[in-house]
């Protein structure tokens, strides 16, 4: 569960700022990149991925700051500043602290580093109108484990709903029933506080 939360950070944080290629209405989701610029974005959502058969899936709240973020969904939590991530159980009280690298291969266990290169890693590729707003259809421009995004995007550009391919077939599904804008948080937020003697910490870095 803790790599699902992961992948879904990787997935936020690295098709929102995506890149058009064409010249089509991309009002919608301009005005969601300048609010994902300027500001700290908070989503409640619900996800689903199936893989080869099993469907796993929760609810999960999701900060946003540039390529910092906070997650919070099924009894785990998951923090990154830009250079650490943390994955921490406070049921078992056990931490797992990994570096974010910047091997492109890496860009699924390190999901930070796609939101520092998301003008070489996606191309929106087509743009229609839905019920619900805009549809965007993207594309990976290289190997990063998220091989194609289709996102819905409002008039007054909040992300509605997504579904994203990884390269192995299976399928995430992303449902956004809240999304605000706040002010942006202080470095410190996005590090979690010293862990007392009872947690287990695994440090790989």
């Amino acid at each position: 569960m803790n790599m699902i939360l992961r992948y879904l950070a990787a997935i936020l944080l690295a098709v929102l700022p995506a890149v058009c290629t064409e010249a089509q209405d991309m009002s919608a989701l301009e005005g969601l990149y300048a609010g994902f610029s300027s500001d700290c974005v908070v989503l409640e959502c619900s996800y689903k991925i199936d893989a080869e058969g099993v469907a796993v899936g929760g609810e999960c709240q999701v900060e946003l700051q540039g390529d910092r973020y906070r997650m919070k969904g099924n009894g785990l939590e998951v923090i990154c500043d830009s250079e650490s991530v943390w994955v921490m159980d406070e049921a078992v009280k056990e931490v797992v602290i990994e570096p974010v690298g910047d091997d492109v291969s890496s860009y699924m266990a390190n999901p930070a580093i796609l939101f520092r290169d998301l003008e070489k890693v996606y191309d929106v590729v087509s743009v229609s109108s839905v019920n619900a707003g805009t549809k965007y259809r993207l594309q990976a421009r290289v190997d990063c484990g998220i091989d194609k995004a289709e996102l819905v995007i409002s008039g007054s550009s909040q992300i509605r709903s997504a579904v994203f391919t990884f390269d192995d077939g299976s399928v995430m599904t992303v449902n956004v029933s809240s999304m605000k804008t706040l002010p942006r948080k202080a470095p410190e937020w996005f590090r979690p506080g010293k862990f007392d003697s009872d947690w287990v910490i695994t440090d790989l870095r």
